[in-house]
């Protein structure tokens, strides 16, 4: 497979005009880097055995704060965490209005209340007469508005025995913050957590998922307490209106819950999850199956609309077989994620590596141009919430991090280059 010329480590040696410009953009750009990533990962052991209820909103603060500002890599939380309160309003509506943008500001301090006050149960190693005692543990021991040179910032001081959870992970549940953020109630993001991560790890085993969850189980998992206690208001309050929002808005579809009864018995004792993954088209440009891309070809003042590594990506494509009308129209487009955001080659790189692992219907150059294609537009392999997606972007933040140690001028010249035009970018260099 030809892989298109990388011009930054290895071709035209651009640096930036000054240490002094240097300098400025590594500052305003490393709390960039903190928030570019979107996948947030969880221990099994937060998701599977852990007990503990938030709201909505306040499930989708903790995602954002733990997907753009810390790194699973770390070996510790950091001691404080400061947000601005625009930029955590953007992220919780997602370009959404209503109800929720309009009263987000007078709820702040009810988020900081719920965060403060809302805990974690889980399972010790301690037993007494055979009993293992329970451990409780806070989301935050502090969560304080702040005004630092006229903007204001919410900063979050996290509970440091969270960082077993969060960090340094072997086992884990990978989830896509834009995905989940599109659930209404704090039960429905649970319960997809559940689902998606059991998805992901038998999904290259077979189309269906099954999964038992025992009544009482499921109930302590899900924080209830005393709430819903019979069956039949658990179905109606919390398992129906979940699943409806899960099937409508994820890509997890539950086909079926069979209710389960010991023998001779009347009452549910364990729910039996039959689920599939499905397409994420509700939220994703999806191109329906049957409706062809017109036939068109760029021209040169098409291609001038292209950063450098878009042209570098466009230029992979190309070299693989891919139609340049599908290649500019489709696909660069979807390149999802802002992991790729100026790195969009880096991403087709990989994208063409793995589907030469993975594609059987590859005989010739056309044909396998032809498949992956199909991949991309129909079966929607590389959309953001799939297997693919994530380990795809997962190698390309591993190719930034080693770019950015080894040849960090070329790493910066990326950076400024994103928001530009190739010729653009040519002309603020010279």
């Amino acid at each position: 497979m030809q892989r298109g010329r990388d011009w930054y480590p290895n071709g035209e040696r651009l640096v930036l005009g000054s240490q002094k410009g240097l300098i400025k953009i590594q500052i305003m750009e490393k709390h960039t880097m903190n928030g570019e990533n979107e996948i947030i990962r969880l221990d099994d052991r937060l998701v599977y055995h852990g007990s503990y209820s938030l709201t909505a909103r306040a499930t989708k603060t903790i995602c954002y704060v733990m997907a753009k500002y810390v790194d699973p890599g770390s070996s510790t939380l950091p001691d404080v965490i400061r947000v601005p309160v625009a930029d955590l309003h953007r992220a919780l509506m997602d370009g959404r209005q209503g109800k929720a943008s309009k009263s987000f500001y007078g709820e702040i301090s009810r988020l900081c209340e719920e965060l403060t006050s809302s805990r974690i149960v889980f399972q010790s190693d301690v037993k007494v007469d055979g009993v293992e005692l329970e451990g409780h543990v806070y989301w935050c021991s502090a969560v304080v508005p702040k005004k630092y040179r006229g903007a204001r910032y919410i900063d979050f001081y996290f509970c440091k025995y969270l960082e077993q959870f969060l960090l340094g992970l072997s086992k884990y549940v990978r989830l896509y913050r834009p995905e989940l953020n599109r659930l209404k109630t704090g039960y429905a993001i649970r319960l997809f957590q559940m689902l998606k991560g059991e998805r992901n790890r038998k999904e290259k085993f077979g189309k269906k998922s099954v999964y038992v969850f025992e009544v009482e189980r499921l109930r302590f998992l899900l924080g209830l307490g005393e709430k819903y206690r019979g069956y039949k208001e658990l179905k109606r309050w919390i398992l129906e209106p979940s699943l409806k929002q899960i099937n409508k808005e994820t890509t997890v579809r539950v086909l079926d819950v069979a209710e389960i009864r010991r023998q001779g018995g009347r009452k549910v004792t364990h729910l039996e999850f039959h689920f599939v993954s499905q397409s994420p088209e509700t939220y994703v440009g999806y191109v329906p199956e049957g409706k062809p891309l017109p036939d068109f070809v760029p021209e040169a003042g098409d291609l001038n609309k292209l950063s450098r590594s878009e042209m570098n990506a466009y230029e992979l494509l190309i070299n693989f077989g891919v139609k340049a009308g599908i290649a500019y129209r489709k696909i660069l487009p979807e390149i999802k994620g802002s992991e790729s955001h100026g790195f969009e080659d880096y991403f087709i790189r990989h994208a063409l590596a793995w589907f030469d692992e993975k594609a059987r219907n590859k005989k010739s150059r056309t044909q396998a141009a032809a498949t992956f294609v199909t991949w991309w537009t129909q079966h929607r392999i590389f959309d953001v919430t799939g297997d693919a997606w994530i380990r795809i972007n997962e190698r390309v933040v591993r190719d930034r991090k080693q770019l950015e140690r080894e040849h960090p001028e070329s790493f910066e010249n990326r950076l400024v280059a994103r928001g530009m035009t190739d010729g653009a970018f040519r002309d603020w260099y010279r």
